[in-house]
């Protein structure tokens, strides 16, 4: 007889490709050239469930100075671009018992050992990846705990790919959504790319 397990939104940051129709986003760590891979293609990371939303701000620098014949506008290009996530955990499900909010194994009142913690779920457990990438953001330790040296951070998403770093991680616990964490960052976009697939778009970003 086969065992009930629970299994995440994603299997693989390839899911893309097998057929299925989902599309996961998929955060890798790069090395300092900004291309190469720290991580194997089956370990790229996937979170629980996709984030509820991402937006993008871009913005130009513009300078305006007002002289005694009106004002002069100075337009320096672009500022750096900024990625926003808004997620969630997804729920914290244990196997046989359901949704968990449990902090502690065992009930103090009464002594009954509950079986496990939220902490003892995959929905946890990819919280916990999140947080360590935000925490390294893109950084690899030494043995004796100091950066050996400082990579990047690769977001891609339908054809999309967006190099950078995370500027900052909020967790919301609350009590009116007792059985998920509320999560939120922002990455600060230092380069962006695009597969293009028509020919035509292509050949115009090439003039461009």
């Amino acid at each position: 007889m086969t065992q009930p397990v629970f299994r995440s939104a994603f299997q693989s940051p390839n899911d893309a490709y097998n057929g299925t129709g989902v599309r996961p986003v998929v955060f890798d760590i790069l090395a300092t050239d900004g291309e190469t891979s720290l991580l194997p293609d089956h370990l790229k990371m996937v979170l629980h469930a996709n984030p509820t939303s991402m937006s993008i701000q871009y913005q130009k620098v513009i300078e305006r100075i007002q002289t005694r014949g009106g004002y002069v506008e100075q337009h320096w290009g672009d500022g750096p671009s900024t990625m926003s996530f808004e997620m969630t955990t997804g729920g914290f499900m244990r196997l046989y018992t359901g949704l968990s909010n449990i902090t502690g194994t065992t009930d103090p009142d009464v002594g009954i050992d509950l079986g496990g913690t939220r902490r003892d779920t995959i929905a946890y457990d990819k919280y916990l990846d999140m947080l360590a990438l935000f925490h390294n953001n893109g950084s690899v330790y030494d043995q004796r705990g100091t950066i050996a040296f400082t990579g990047m951070i690769r977001v891609t998403y339908d054809e999309g790919t967006y190099y950078g770093n995370f500027t900052s991680f909020t967790v919301t616990e609350s009590s009116d959504k007792p059985y998920q964490f509320a999560l939120s960052g922002s990455f600060q976009i230092r380069r962006e790319r695009f597969e293009l697939r028509s020919t035509q778009l292509n050949a115009l970003r090439g003039l461009g």
